[in-house]
Order: C-alpha cells, then sequence, then structure tokens
C-alpha cells in the first residue's frame, strides 16, 4: 500500500495528527530533500525524489521486499492530484493499493493572499519541463522541448486566457515568462508573483508584464497573470495577436474578411463554411449538420469538450471558436486525418485545442472530464466509447451522436435510454440545388437547377442528469 499525502505551506503543522502517525509508521519515506527534512526522527527507509521518477517505481511495486509487512508514503506539496506526482503513480500501480490524501494547494494559497477567486482561471505547469503542462494529461508524454519552443507554447496557451495560474520553474521564471508574451506583444496583463509561502520570506510582488521581466524572484514561485477589464483599446500590434486568425486582415478601420485559400470569404460567423477545411474527398461533418450539433451541445465559454473521431476537426475548430476559455479535445485514429486536423488547426489559428492521435476508448483514460462530447465515429467500438463518455460527463453534461448507420443509431438510442438520461433523436434530411448540366439542358431554358439529396443523417442527444 502506498500513501500519497500532500504537505501544505506551514510544512509538518500542516499535518493532523492521524496522518503524522501514518508516516510515523510507514516503512519507506520518499519525498523531495525538503519535505524530508521535517521528519528527521523517521526511523524507516529514506528516499530522495529527484528528477528521475522511474527510480522510485521499483520501491513501490507491491511485491517489494521493503514494503513487507508495512506501507511506504510518498510527500508531496499541496495537492498531489494537482500537476503533482499522483498521477504518475497512479498510472503505473492503478487505483487499488494507492490512498491520496490532499492538502491545500500552493496555487489555492496564492489566489487566497491576492484575494481573488479561481474559479474561471486556467492553470498551467511548465515544473521540470521544457514543454508547457496543462490540464490534459496528454500534454505530459511526449519529446523534451527546447526552452524556447516551452516559452512559446506557454504564450500561446496563455493569451486563449483572462486569468492564468501558472507553476514556474528555474527554466520558466516569471521574468522570461514575462518578456516572452511581450515580445509578442501581449502587454494587457497584470502580474502576481507568489515567493516563498508559509515562510518567513514570503512576498508577493504586483506588476505589470514590463515590470516583472526586469525582477528575480526566488525559485519557489507561483505566478498568476489577469487580464485587465479595460484594456479594449490596442496597438496593432497587440490586434495582431488577438485577431489573428488567418482569414481575416487587419485595415485601418478594423478587421475586414480575407479570402481563404478556395477563394470564398470567410466573415466568422457561426457554421463555417465545408470550403473553408481542408478535408480529403468530402470526409468531414458537412456545414448544416454541424451546426444543428453544435447547437445541441450548449456549449459555454469555459466548456471542456471530446471530439471523438473528429475526422478533419471541423466540429472542433466550431467548438473551439465558441469555448474560447475552455478546451477541446480532438480524437482521431487515422494518422492521414490528424495532419488535415493539424492543417485546419492552424489555419483558423485555433489554441484551445489539442489533437490526440489514438483510438477510442482507450485513449480517452488520462483526459480531463467533459462538459460536453460529440462523436461522429465510433465504428464497432461504439457502446464501449458512449459507456466511458457517459462516466466521465459532467452531472448536466450533454453527449451529441451523429449517426448515419441504423445500427448506430439503434446502439446511442437504447444506450440513453438505458442511462435514464434525457434524449432527443433528430432525423435530417438535407438536399441543396446544383446546376442541371449544360447538356440536359433543352430550348431556350438555360441555368436550370436541381435538388441533390444528401444522406439522412441522425443526431442523438443525451443529457445527463443532474
Amino acid at each position: 500500500m502506498t500513501y500519497i499525502i500532500g504537505i501544505g505551506i506551514e510544512g509538518k503543522e500542516s499535518l493532523s495528527k492521524k496522518i503524522l502517525k501514518l508516516i510515523e509508521n510507514a516503512s519507506i519515506l520518499i519525498g523531495g530533500r525538503r519535505h524530508l527534512a521535517y521528519f528527521p526522527e523517521f526511523k524507516g527507509k529514506r528516499i530522495v525524489i529527484g528528477s528521475d521518477l522511474n527510480k522510485i517505481i521499483k520501491v513501490l511495486t507491491p511485491h517489494s521486499s521493503l514494503l513487507t509487512p508495512h506501507y511506504a508514503v510518498v510527500l508531496a506539496t499541496g495537492d498531489p492530484n494537482f500537476f503533482g506526482i499522483a498521477d504518475f503513480i497512479l498510472k503505473r500501480f492503478g487505483k487499488d493499493t494507492i490512498e491520496i490524501i490532499p492538502n491545500a494547494s500552493t496555487m489555492q494559497e496564492a489566489f487566497a493572499r491576492i484575494k481573488e477567486n479561481w474559479n474561471d482561471a486556467r492553470f498551467l505547469s511548465v515544473h521540470g519541463r521544457g514543454k508547457v503542462r496543462s490540464l490534459s494529461p496528454q500534454a505530459l508524454s511526449g519529446d523534451q522541448k527546447s526552452e524556447v519552443r516551452g516559452q512559446k507554447d506557454i504564450i500561446d496557451e496563455i493569451s486563449a486566457y483572462n486569468k492564468v495560474g501558472i507553476f514556474t520553474d528555474p527554466q520558466n521564471t516569471p521574468s522570461k515568462i514575462a518578456k516572452a508574451l511581450l515580445d509578442k506583444g501581449i502587454k494587457d496583463y497584470t502580474a502576481y508573483i507568489c515567493e516563498d509561502l508559509g515562510t518567513d520570506r514570503e512576498r508577493i510582488t504586483k506588476g505589470t508584464l514590463s515590470l516583472i521581466s526586469k525582477k528575480d524572484f526566488s525559485p519557489l514561485n507561483v505566478m498568476i497573470l489577469m487580464r485587465s477589464q479595460e484594456s479594449g483599446v490596442r496597438s496593432q500590434k497587440e490586434k495582431a495577436v488577438y485577431a489573428s486568425h488567418p482569414r481575416y486582415k487587419h485595415s485601418g478601420a478594423g478587421i475586414t474578411p480575407d479570402t481563404n485559400i478556395r477563394g470564398q470569404a470567410y466573415h466568422g460567423s457561426f457554421g463555417i463554411p465545408d470550403s473553408s477545411f481542408s478535408h480529403p474527398n468530402g470526409m468531414l461533418t458537412k456545414e448544416e449538420i454541424r451546426i444543428i450539433s453544435l447547437s445541441k451541445l450548449k456549449l459555454k465559454q469555459n466548456s471542456i469538450v471530446w471530439d471523438i473521431g473528429a475526422g478533419c476537426g471541423s466540429v472542433s475548430i466550431e467548438s473551439a471558436l465558441l469555448a474560447k476559455q475552455g478546451k477541446v479535445f480532438a480524437v482521431e485514429k487515422d494518422r492521414k486525418m490528424i495532419t488535415c486536423i493539424e492543417k485546419n488547426k492552424k489555419r483558423f489559428n485555433v489554441k484551445n485545442m489539442e489533437v490526440i492521435n489514438g483510438v477510442a476508448p482507450s485513449v480517452l483514460k488520462g483526459m480531463p472530464s467533459p462538459d460536453a462530447v460529440f462523436i461522429g465515429g465510433g465504428g464497432k467500438d461504439i457502446d464501449r466509447i458512449i459507456d466511458v463518455c457517459a462516466k466521465r460527463l459532467k452531472q448536466g453534461g450533454r453527449m451529441v451522436i451523429n449517426a448515419i448507420t441504423i445500427e448506430t443509431l439503434s446502439t446511442a438510442a437504447k444506450s440513453f435510454k438505458g442511462l435514464k438520461w434525457n434524449t432527443e433523436v433528430t432525423s435530417v434530411n438535407i438536399a441543396k440545388t446544383k446546376p442541371v448540366p449544360a447538356c440536359l439542358q433543352q430550348g431556350d431554358v438555360a441555368d436550370l437547377h436541381l435538388f441533390n439529396a444528401h444522406n439522412p443523417v441522425f443526431i442523438i442527444v443525451g443529457e445527463k442528469n443532474q
């Protein structure tokens, strides 16, 4: 058995007598040097956590002689589940042999210090990594990136949100992050740097990005950025950042629509034309079906959205543009389509969207729980996908499924009925005009058109009970 125990900013004093007894009776105590120093009287084996977390795996193996007949305690800062070590351990040993005992997060303490709520904040961590870590566990994996690339990722993420909490590290310091924001023309954030919380050296610094970029801070800090509400007037450089949609260009009068690659103007309204997307052989959720499906999802500004079977990413793109302070996860198993999604993501300059190449439902395991789920593909695994999504979907959330086969329709409707969810099925039959070929037109009558019927699409909506 392994207990992962969070230590608050007060150190040992933040732990109850019960927790202290649990630590005292452990056979192994694992933690950073700072945490282990709180327990000089510990009589068992001590293991220092370094940069290589894999070294502790062998020690925590259930059959390890070090654990018999007792248990191990892993010490962590604040809430081990909030950008902490808990996720690493859970993924390797499962939930049955792990207990997590959280404390107040340093980020929570920081927001309390500056007397601001954190309901609508976005949280990032750059602890020990070149590349920014977001709430998506998928962002935790992958090759190490350079510091420059890491800062670029941070800036892309920050610029989409009005309130951001960042766990910094010695490579990505508050001053470097502030400078990177300024270099990209972003000036309208007020920064709070909360250093050495809970110690005699505690200090809170509030200032502009320009001020923060010139200062040095303790390595133990968190950074909070809040966009100024009155910053309606921006410089031309800032406008280029905040309105950098590739379908637009700037003029003296403001933003005017530019033409897209296929020559048709996109004016930024709801319902992006199919021709604006890069897609192979019409493999996308068509505009009219997409509009109806998105309306059924009932997205909010901060919604977390799963798009499963994302295809070329048309639903993901529009979802991301609607949920600007949320996050969209585009899941697609076909590598060729992933390339297509990435191209469209870049084309529409979408920052709050993560593209995941993997097979559902297994790939969904580490993703944050969604407010809305769109399933545009699932094949033979559709029932398993629905089951996993239903368990993870937040209460009051909606799942929307597009079906073109009777089998998928039947499976989806039956699943929602079994869950006792509020369910609605809409059959959409669309016919669009197309010109009659000149060779088929007779006499003086020209420019004839007829309707071209599309295959019917069933839109199944399930709403999880509150």
